[in-house]
């Protein structure tokens, strides 16, 4: 601590805990946990939750530092305040607010990520913070975290513990999360070693379960922002067991786990852009420090940034040591040391490419086929992005504010969440079916130095609109600044609607049309506009919608269908950059309100059209 204490970014560190000697701490609002049985609300109560264990966080650090007792008594209350919680579960995890009443604790994501910090900050603060409260400390971390744990591992828990424990079987990010937390608070606080190679051996297995959530290319399906948050506590395990056993348990040995590894890098479209596919913020990227501990841990690749930078923000207590030691007498590189991009990165399995230009400032891509049962899902087999001037013009509009509904039933009705909301087909009225049946199937693939050409079969993604085909083609060149082709061909067993979309955030400009062709412009501003040209086998129609997401940015949607029901056809999409912006724009066209939730997930109200 006295090196760390050195860094430039100890200061900052302190800096943060002598502020919180200037706050009163938020007090529990156990109306506030209800929200979520009430009314769906997550934010009003996560908010104080957070702004609590931050408080704990800073003054574990600063102390740590300092090393002058001048944060003890701040944190003896701070420890008392967060061991008088009723509930250390997250209200959206914890139905009919059953441990919040006084039922036995369950861990889930909180309850993994807080007692952990508590664990560790029991260890790091023992012999400095009185007796009591490192005794308080332990006997929460026991009674919340690994006492429920080890007892569902020895199938002695309550089946309402056991019940809250289903992410031991769990192939997406609980899993790592919840199992770190776990093991890492065994580690901390637990004597027996049988008792640790009990929870090694668990957490070993559990992470089997984890990565087969994965696909075989690699691809994380949650998204990259789950990426981040999930894959970061698999790191975390990983540097635990690497500790622990003296190397003779490596998870990163695994050849899968260095295809999950090295897949976020991939998924950069144009300088730093990348997409926000499944729920995911559309600011989303690799986290940068994690990156750089997975290239040494794998390829023994040198360090950039500050060797003591995790001191400088705020964050869990876990990752800054885990950064910290691992760093600790590495080497540091000179410079940046990111490979380049190259002109594409194609996920066969999932169905997700990303398609670069030749030469720096051209035009991006990406698009996904997949399907409609991964996690985090979007009903959004064959959305698309693409990025000018950095900017994400045509883009995914990404997660929402997440409120009950959201991982309800009524996910699907929700925009945001369903395929009206994306950049997919419209058929026969018909949205796009949720589950693993739903499905882009890969038809062809073919890439060279001028061109890009991926064909999906996505006819399964909408079952009983009476397709008898549904295909997708994408075609990316790299002749000037680039451009996109979307071509979709369809066939009906007898004359039905069909329809398609872009959806961006940008205004969109009429430019002009015939009863076939029809050109717009989107103004994705700081003068990033694309052209479409637009192509249909028979007459032409369209509608701008406005796609409300409270609390984050609104995306605009123009519909594009054929005015006639037709047993086939086609309609194709030609996106480019607009050589002088909305120079020749005809005017704005108006955008009708989305509904906020749709009566049939599967069905689009026949006022709205295409």
């Amino acid at each position: 601590w006295g090196r760390l204490a050195a860094a430039p970014e100890a200061g900052d560190a302190i800096l943060r805990a002598e502020k919180q000697l200037a706050k009163v701490m938020p007090a529990f609002d156990g109306e506030r946990y209800l929200d979520f049985t009430t009314n769906g609300d997550r934010e009003r109560y996560q908010k104080i939750n957070s702004a609590r264990w931050e408080r704990f966080q800073s003054l574990v650090m600063g102390e740590c530092l300092e090393g002058k007792g001048r944060f003890i008594k701040a944190l003896e209350e701070t420890v008392a305040s967060l061991c008088a919680d009723p509930s250390w579960v997250l209200p959206a995890h914890d139905p009919r607010a059953r441990v919040f009443k006084g039922g036995a604790p369950h861990a889930d994501l909180g309850v993994a990520m807080n007692g952990y910090q508590m664990a560790l900050a029991a260890w790091l603060l023992d012999g400095f913070l009185p007796r009591q409260t490192i005794i308080l400390m332990r006997e929460n971390v026991a009674r919340r975290l690994t006492g429920p744990v080890l007892d569902t591992i020895d199938g002695t828990a309550p089946k309402e513990v056991v019940s809250g424990h289903s992410w031991m079987r769990a192939n997406h990010n609980w899993n790592a999360v919840c199992t770190a937390g776990a093991l890492g608070a065994i580690f901390a606080t637990e004597p027996s070693a049988e008792v640790r190679a009990k929870g090694v051996k668990w957490a070993v297995a559990n992470m089997k379960v984890f990565l087969s959530g994965f696909a075989e290319d690699g691809y994380c399906t949650e998204g990259l922002g789950y990426w981040n948050y999930g894959f970061s506590h698999f790191t975390l395990l990983a540097e635990l067991l690497r500790d622990q056993s003296d190397g003779a348990i490596d998870l990163f040995k695994a050849e899968a786990v260095r295809r999950i590894a090295a897949a976020p890098a991939k998924l950069e479209i144009s300088n730093g852009k990348y997409p926000a596919f499944a729920d995911c913020s559309l600011h989303v990227r690799p986290d940068a420090r994690l990156v750089d501990l997975i290239r040494w841990r794998i390829s023994r690749r040198p360090f950039s940034g500050s060797p003591t930078g995790a001191l400088g923000g705020t964050g869990l207590i876990y990752f800054k040591l885990m950064d910290l030691a691992v760093r600790d007498g590495a080497p540091v590189a000179a410079g940046k040391q990111d490979p380049a991009l190259g002109l594409r990165s194609w996920f066969p399995e999932s169905g997700v490419c990303v398609a670069r230009p030749a030469a720096a400032g051209g035009m991006a891509v990406a698009w996904k086929g997949g399907h409609n049962a991964e996690h985090h899902n979007h009903n959004d087999i064959g959305t698309t992005v693409v990025v000018w001037k950095d900017k994400q013009v045509i883009a995914d509009p990404g997660a929402m504010v997440y409120r009950a509904e959201t991982f309800s039933r009524d996910r699907y009705r929700l925009p945001v969440m369903g395929s009206f909301g994306h950049s997919v087909p419209v058929v026969a009225g018909f949205l796009q079916a949720e589950g693993a049946a739903a499905r882009g199937k890969v038809l062809a693939a073919d890439f060279n130095n001028a061109r890009d050409t991926v064909t999906i079969d996505l006819a399964s993604a909408y079952p009983g609109a009476g397709l008898t085909r549904l295909e997708r083609r994408w075609t990316y060149h790299r002749h000037g600044d680039g451009g996109l082709v979307i071509e979709d061909r369809f066939g009906f067993g007898n004359p039905s609607s069909f329809g398609t979309a872009l959806v961006g955030f940008g205004d969109w400009h009429f430019v002009r049309s015939n009863e076939t062709t029809a050109r717009f412009l989107i103004d994705g501003g700081s003068g990033a506009v694309l052209q479409l040209d637009a192509g249909f086998s028979g007459r032409g129609v369209w509608k701008v919608h406005k796609l409300n997401n409270p609390g984050k940015p609104a995306a605009s949607r123009l519909g594009l269908a054929l005015a006639e029901a037709a047993e086939s056809g086609w309609i194709r999409m030609t996106i480019r950059p607009a050589a002088d912006g909305l120079a020749r724009s005809g005017g704005l066209l108006p955008a009708a309100a989305a509904p906020e939730k749709l009566a049939d997930p599967r069905k689009l109200p026949a006022e709205e059209g295409s």
